[in-house]
């Protein structure tokens, strides 16, 4: 493994999974038998967090009780149908001395009044700051929280919705501005695209899982292998290789975490 450990404060919600792969989804009353069954954590932050922790990293999550899911999982694809109850527990509150010794704060939105109060301190502090913006998840309410952030690796459907553009240039070139050091998009099975305010650009095909089981946490582990590399300042090409690789490998199994299950000692390419 490459020596480097960083301290890392992530703000977000953790989950408790519960998986049953099924032979079919349907949409009418009936009974299947599960083809297999696992529980799991999760959450995106959480995830990342996990992914970090694994390489080497300090990581602190800042959330309250974790949320609970129950996800089925169809068995020929991977796909998913999600039902998940939130946590009652009142937003945490950011304590700023959370922060010292930290080189990175990584939000995906949640528990907005902490991650403001966060956000200010990490400013202040020179902490680089990064954002999830994962499918489904745009709003406008945390619109600043993206902005605020140096390293942006966020879902295609989050860089629509926020630059209010289809053109895949065209919501680069919105969301690329300052103080923006690394942009993201990430496109599922296509894989992902990956920009620099300088102008640098690649695509970073999606390795395939083999077998595929379920794409639970895939982006989330994407996003804790894509920040180590950028932590000890990879090359963006290796970052994003080692990114698709261990996403790729968790949808190789049941649950959001299976690729940390999955580890050996030679995680890194």
């Amino acid at each position: 493994m490459t020596t480097g450990s960083f301290k890392v404060i992530g703000i977000g919600a953790e989950t408790w999974d519960e998986f049953f792969v099924v032979p079919e989804f349907s949409a009418q009353e009936h009974v299947a038998e599960a083809a297999s069954h696992a529980e799991d954590k999760g959450g995106p932050v959480a995830t990342a967090l996990a992914v970090l922790r694994a390489h080497g990293h300090e990581c602190m999550l800042i959330d309250g009780e974790p949320a609970h899911a129950v996800i089925l999982v169809r068995q020929r694809d991977g796909a998913r149908q999600i039902v998940f109850m939130p946590s009652s527990a009142a937003e945490p509150v950011f304590e700023p001395k959370l922060l010292e010794g930290a080189h990175l704060l990584h939000l995906n939105g949640r528990h907005e009044n902490a991650c403001r109060d966060a956000v200010r301190q990490a400013q202040a502090q020179n902490v680089e700051i990064s954002f999830d913006g994962g499918a489904g998840r745009f709003r406008e309410s945390i619109r600043d929280l993206f902005e605020a952030s140096h390293v942006r690796i966020v879902s295609r459907d989050f860089a629509e919705k926020c630059s209010g553009s289809t053109d895949l240039y065209e919501m680069a070139a919105k969301l690329l501005q300052p103080p923006t050091k690394l942009l993201v998009i990430t496109e599922g099975t296509s894989g992902s695209q990956v920009w620099t305010p300088d102008g640098a650009h690649f695509h970073q095909p999606a390795f395939k899982a083999e077998p595929l089981i379920d794409t639970t946490g895939c982006g989330d582990v994407f996003h804790g292998a894509f920040l180590h590399g950028w932590l000890l300042k990879w090359p963006l090409e290796r970052c994003a290789a080692h990114a698709s690789r261990l996403a790729a490998r968790n949808a190789e199994g049941l649950g959001g975490r299976h690729a940390l299950r999955s580890m050996t000692s030679n995680i890194e390419p």
